[in-house]
């Protein structure tokens, strides 16, 4: 079955399923690109709800320009809660290594390399070269894992 006459029978349903299974399949796939382009087959069933019967290539077209509309927004949004910009994008910390350079209160004295700091209402294994007391300020210099590397500030 060619192609063509595939996408011409799809339909309002097909449209749906398929974004959904788009939706789906970003679950498996790392990143947030793939649900995007879901929600703009989504998009383009609904349309085509609206406004049926449309021929196939209004169908792609229609596809096409949601998709694009699905991602910019998306671009925006992922910008917005993550921070992300050109200059910052091909460095941006994520995870531990965002704390690197900020300064935070030790809570449990650092001993023997071993102790915590607290960032926020989170307590965080940290480790250093020299014994801190409770309650002095360090600097996150590293992060090995789940384990902040600190100094002194």
């Amino acid at each position: 079955m060619e192609i063509q006459t595939v996408v011409a029978n799809m339909g309002v349903w097909g449209w749906l399923s398929f974004g959904v299974i788009l939706m789906i399949l970003e679950l498996f796939i790392p990143g947030t690109f793939v649900v995007w382009f879901g929600l703009g087959a989504v998009l383009t069933g609904v349309f085509i709800a609206l406004f049926a019967p449309l021929s196939i290539a209004w169908q792609i077209l229609i596809f096409v320009v949601m998709s694009i509309i699905c991602v910019a927004f998306g671009s925006f949004v992922y910008a917005k809660i993550f921070g992300v910009n050109k200059q910052n994008a091909g460095t941006l910390k994520t995870g531990a290594k965002r704390f690197i350079g900020q300064t935070f209160e030790v809570c449990e004295s650092i001993k023997n390399a071993k102790g915590k700091v607290i960032i926020g209402d989170t307590v965080w294994l940290a480790s250093a070269d020299e014994d801190i007391k409770k309650g002095e300020l360090v600097i996150v210099e590293d992060v090995n894992g789940t384990v902040l590397k600190v100094k002194k500030k």
